[in-house]
């Protein structure tokens, strides 16, 4: 009977061991799921809160449109980063950058024709931030639908299937500018030389004047002095003073030599603008010492904006490009 009694004993304090493992298993399974309960609902919050920054930046374009349609620049309120909105357990910030303000990269060929200007406009940016002008050949041919290599700078299928490892030119827009890497004749110096004055909109889109900066508008012409650009670019952007059309600018100083008799006029001004129709609207939001980003691409058309792309990856900090192309225009200026 005592053996009995002793061998009872041992199987219930073995039922007990067994049943506090279950339990304390149980537990901590269900503290693993709450904490991933929790993660993928800020997580859910986090993208609720970018989106709501992408909706508040929108309705700063729209009223823009009813409130000043004569021009865009940079004095106007969606061209004011926004400060630290407080939310629960964290913040919401968000910016507006005018990719008008840029070269489209898909100017180069639009309504089933190369531009011409467009294309000369890319070599003269391109010389000025020192790299060759012959470049814009294989930018053209990465997007043109034919197999003809333009120049001796282009580029088709038959050299990229030569590459390690082998791909095929695109025969499209350019849907970001990250695949200007793709294209021969760009490296990663190179791509860093030119990115800070390029985009990639799926439509046609003038610069606009009034947001551009000096290094791109010098472009225009390779006779002017980038030098007296920047001065008129400071000038405007320090008194607030925004051009109300663009046949203005040839009246400025700066700008007189690129007017040129054997230049028509309306060739140039037809890549020019006052206003700007593409923007990019940059969010950050941080939540429980995590930061979620969303960058969303706006196309805005009289007073209805439409976001058509986004994406979530990480935002470059603004310093560096920002040193970059000063960097540019400081040695541009001695040489």
């Amino acid at each position: 009977m005592k053996n009995q009694r002793g061998v009872a004993l041992l199987t219930i304090l073995f039922m007990v061991v067994i049943a506090s493992i279950m339990a304390m298993g149980i537990l901590n399974q269900q503290q693993r799921m709450l904490q991933e309960g929790s993660i993928l609902l800020r997580q859910d919050q986090a993208w609720i809160y970018a989106k709501s920054g992408e909706y508040f930046l929108s309705e700063l374009l729209i009223n823009d449109a009813r409130n000043s349609k004569n021009n865009d620049n940079l004095s106007e309120q969606w061209a004011q980063p926004l400060p630290p909105f407080p939310v629960e357990d964290g913040t919401v910030t968000g910016r507006l950058l005018d990719q008008s303000a840029r070269f489209n990269l898909n100017n180069l060929y639009h309504d089933g024709a190369p531009d011409k200007e467009a294309f000369e406009f890319l070599g003269r940016l391109l010389k000025r931030v020192g790299l060759a002008p012959e470049l814009a050949q294989s930018v053209l041919d990465w997007q043109d639908p034919d197999d003809t290599v333009t120049g001796a700078m282009g580029a088709e299928d038959s050299f990229y299937l030569g590459q390690q490892p082998g791909y095929v030119a695109a025969n499209r827009p350019f849907l970001q500018v990250e695949e200007l890497r793709q294209v021969r004749g760009f490296d990663q110096r190179s791509y860093d030389l030119i990115a800070p004055y390029i985009t990639a909109v799926p439509y046609f889109s003038p610069i606009n004047v009034n947001t551009a900066s000096a290094m791109l508008l010098s472009a225009i012409s390779d006779d002017l002095q980038i030098s007296q650009v920047q001065e008129w670019v400071n000038q405007r952007d320090q008194g607030m003073q925004y051009l109300d059309q663009v046949g203005t600018l040839w009246t400025q100083p700066a700008f007189k030599i690129a007017k040129k008799p054997d230049t028509p006029a309306e060739n140039i001004d037809r890549l020019l603008a006052i206003q700007s129709e593409f923007f990019q609207a940059q969010i950050i939001v941080s939540l429980s010492g995590r930061k979620r980003y969303l960058t969303s691409n706006l196309y805005r058309q009289g007073e209805n904006v439409m976001a058509y792309q986004r994406h979530q990856m990480p935002i470059p900090a603004l310093a560096s490009s920002s040193q970059n192309a000063l960097e540019l225009l400081q040695q541009a200026i001695k040489q």
